[in-house]
């Protein structure tokens, strides 16, 4: 099946809250632990699509299997960047799909004037922190034990991409 990658609409809400839901239950990739309620969901979409965030779905057949977006910093001084928040859902990996999402969600925020994209990453992520490396993001920081789920911890690995003129 092809899977489209597009901007998200507010039709899609309910899709995308159903694949953020999917990664967040698996307590591995995303700081969430519980899901968004569908109302938080819509605030998300339509304050991005209202302010110009970049935000993409992977879209197979009507299906949201995953999702890229860029959040600008709302103080002023941080305005310049924005922070990427990104899934595919487990049956969806592997594909090529997040590289399709991050290169598309990228274009996109320099297009928009964003001049650096920062993002966080779990040290045990390696195969997403590998997909950051190859689109050109650089490690800035490490939160050591930043992350706890039950009695686990987990290093958070601060991220960076400037866009250069």
């Amino acid at each position: 099946m092809d899977v489209v990658v597009r901007p998200i609409t507010l039709g899609d809400i309910e899709g995308f809250r159903t694949s953020v839901s999917a990664v967040i239950a698996e307590r591995v990739y995303l700081a969430s632990l519980h899901p968004f309620s569908l109302l938080r969901t819509a605030a998300f979409v339509a304050e991005n699509l209202e302010v110009g965030n970049p935000q993409f779905v992977a879209d197979a057949g009507g299906e949201i299997v995953g999702w890229c977006d860029v959040r600008r910093e709302t103080i002023d001084s941080y305005a310049h960047t924005g922070i990427l928040g990104m899934g595919v859902v487990a049956p969806w990996r592997g594909r090529g799909l997040g590289e399709r999402l991050i290169r598309t969600t990228l274009d996109a925020a320099r297009a928009a004037g964003f001049e650096k994209i920062e993002l966080s990453v779990y040290a045990t992520n390696t195969r997403a922190r590998g997909l950051y490396e190859k689109v050109g993001f650089v490690l800035e920081g490490t939160r050591v034990r930043g992350r706890k789920v039950g009695d686990d911890y987990d290093d958070v690995q601060m991220m960076g991409l400037i866009f250069r003129p």
